[in-house]
């Protein structure tokens, strides 16, 4: 072996002690430490705050022992909570009664106190931006009538822990049925700290089942300067949805048959919706331009309904369901004076130069702005079938 050849191992051995150090350093072994995955916050006596943390609970492995079993075949939890007069000494209490150390990066479910929203989430937001460990990618959820601590404490069907059920059935129900939003972390916090935008976060509510605590989605939580100021209601909610600024897909939506008015379901494929402000005379117009398709999905009647004569029709309505939603949105956010569609951003786009006059005053000009919707819904498909069939019962 020559002298070029041992440099260059010598090199090879160094390089790859090196990657193996820089890739590890800071590794921690799964057994000492628990898997946290969901976080909640909320108001405490004393002006303090209450933290709690939903850990997983794996079941034991089997003995190494033919014929050994497990003492259970399903995951389960635990909560854990403690107070503090801080976002950060909640967490400490709670770890400095703990063996082991918490892995926060699994958790991607946060819960926000309906209290501690009310009270307004100032410090909060700089807590959230500046922990490494809150996920931003995380889904956001406001407990509504109850504490966080409360949410996670209820079991849930199928999905054993809390909190990745809520985050599945805020994911699922957007997809199949259309009505609340998913809001993540990021998501919230650069609503809450750009001008002219605010967020709002859906509701999660405790309701009773046949004698047992169940957890439903319930409303939009309207913010407005790190505040609750209010919630909207199914309908309204609906009507956020269509706002979304990026394409929407999923969702369903309820018309009448035109022959005998019994439901007619459409679903949704593919949705835009375009802001356009303009300035007139003093006045600030906002247009929402909605252009939406969908497929023929469900009939409860024997009518013919997938007619060149019936389709404008249940296009129509399609169209007047969507501008009823939105409109009831609009007038819900704009009596709570929270500009939760981003307006205000959008007016800064096209008018930068009026908007350095505006931004000062928003709050006052939001709640009085004219609002046009156009909404225009066509029906593409009908799935396996193009007519209704005629059965002989």
């Amino acid at each position: 072996m020559n002298a070029m050849t041992r440099k260059y191992l010598i090199l090879l051995v160094v390089l790859v002690s090196l990657g193996s150090v820089s890739g590890c350093w800071d590794s921690r072994e799964i057994n000492d430490n628990f898997v946290v995955v969901a976080i909640g916050w909320d108001a405490a006596a004393k002006r303090h705050l209450m933290f709690t943390e939903q850990i997983a609970e794996m079941p034991p492995q089997a003995g190494k022992q033919k014929g050994a079993k497990t003492a259970r075949s399903s995951p389960t939890f635990v909560t854990v909570s403690r107070d503090g007069r801080s976002l950060t000494e909640g967490p400490r209490n709670v770890h400095l009664r703990q063996p082991r150390s918490p892995l926060w990066q699994h958790a991607y479910c946060y819960l926000l106190g309906e209290d501690l929203c009310r009270q307004g989430l100032s410090g909060a937001v700089d807590y959230f931006l500046r922990n490494r460990n809150i996920r931003k990618t995380g889904y956001l959820f406001v407990a509504r009538n109850s504490t966080a601590a409360q949410v996670l404490q209820v079991p849930t069907e199928v999905e054993k822990l809390p909190g990745p059920a809520l985050v599945s059935m805020i994911k699922n129900q957007d997809l199949h049925i259309g009505i609340y939003t998913p809001t993540d972390m990021g998501d919230f916090l650069t609503k809450t700290i750009t001008p002219g935008i605010e967020p709002a976060v859906p509701g999660v509510e405790i309701v009773n089942e046949n004698g047992k605590k169940a957890l439903h989605l319930s409303g939009m939580a309207v913010f407005k300067e790190g505040r609750l100021v209010g919630w909207l209601d199914e309908e309204e909610s609906r009507g956020y949805r269509w706002l979304r600024p990026t394409p929407l897909a999923g969702g369903t939506k309820l018309v009448k048959c035109p022959f005998c008015g019994k439901p007619v379901l459409l679903d949704t494929t593919r949705s835009q919706c375009r802001i356009k402000p303009r300035i007139s005379d003093g006045r600030i117009i906002i247009t929402i331009d909605i252009k939406e398709e969908g497929n023929f999905y469900e009939q409860t009647c024997s009518h013919q309904l997938l007619t060149p004569k019936t389709l404008p029709q249940l296009e129509q309505q399609a169209a007047q369901l969507i501008t009823r939603q939105v409109r009831a949105a609009v007038n819900k956010a704009q009596s709570l004076d929270s500009d939760i569609f981003g307006f205000g951003q959008a007016v800064f786009e096209s008018y930068p130069k009026e908007w350095a006059s505006l931004e000062s005053k928003w709050a006052q000009v939001f709640p009085t702005l004219e609002v046009e919707i156009h909404v225009k819904s066509e029906i593409r498909r009908s799935y396996l079938t193009t007519e209704t069939l005629q059965y002989r019962f």
